[in-house]
């Protein structure tokens, strides 16, 4: 057995790794991590906001979060999820021990700007196809799928002699329509302010 015994729990040294006097589970580090923390996450797209910003989910971000809010003597750190346990690496005197932590975290279920405006039916712009009925359904389609790789679409309506597509942003349309060299007849509407800005609503009138 060794002669080693820590002096705040006991365990002998053929028990557990040592740092100078102290087991590893004691060893005093200088080590101050919150006990509890709160990370956003949109229900909608299940983005993370990290620092006021969407990012897309992983767990590596998570544990990237968690550890950048500790402080301390430690080489690195990685957060268990599951657990809510984050593990630090601490080396002193060329010996590397791990040293955990409890930490209590809680995902907050909320909706980002972007899916909040979706459920909300927001649009910025209205495409209007108007021509002969067949030609307006190949437009309709192809603009549907062109334009829900560029933005979201909020509604879809058939109109008399055409078709209307209400999307989440006017920029969308316009790249859209440049791309495909259609040429609209654009026109915008003062509808209010959002976060200090004016805030337009633009139809662009396609005739076929």
């Amino acid at each position: 057995m060794s002669d080693l015994i820590c002096p705040k729990c006991g365990k002998h040294g053929d028990e557990k790794e040592f740092i100078e006097a102290f087991c590893s589970d004691c060893y005093p580090v200088k080590l101050k991590c919150p006990t509890k923390l709160k990370l956003e996450q949109c229900k909608g797209c299940e983005k993370l906001k990290i620092g006021g910003e969407w990012t897309a989910y992983s767990d590596k971000k998570i544990s990237d979060f968690v550890i950048g809010k500790c402080r301390g003597d430690f080489k690195y750190g990685n957060f268990d999820l599951e657990n809510h346990i984050a593990e630090f690496t601490v080396v002193k005197d060329g010996k590397q021990t791990t040293v955990r932590r409890s930490i209590l975290f809680e995902m907050v279920t909320t909706l980002c700007k972007y899916c909040s405006r979706i459920s909300g039916g927001y649009f910025q712009g209205i495409v209007q196809l108007r021509g002969p009925e067949k030609k307006v359904e190949k437009y309709a389609n192809m603009f549907i799928k062109k334009l829900s790789n560029k933005t979201f679409i909020t509604k879809e309506e058939e109109k008399h002699g055409g078709f209307d597509l209400y999307v989440g942003s006017s920029k969308a349309v316009i790249v859209l329509l440049s791309e495909l060299k259609v040429k609209a007849t654009i026109t915008r509407k003062l509808v209010g302010l959002e976060e200090g800005k004016r805030l337009y609503r633009t139809s662009f009138l396609i005739r076929l």
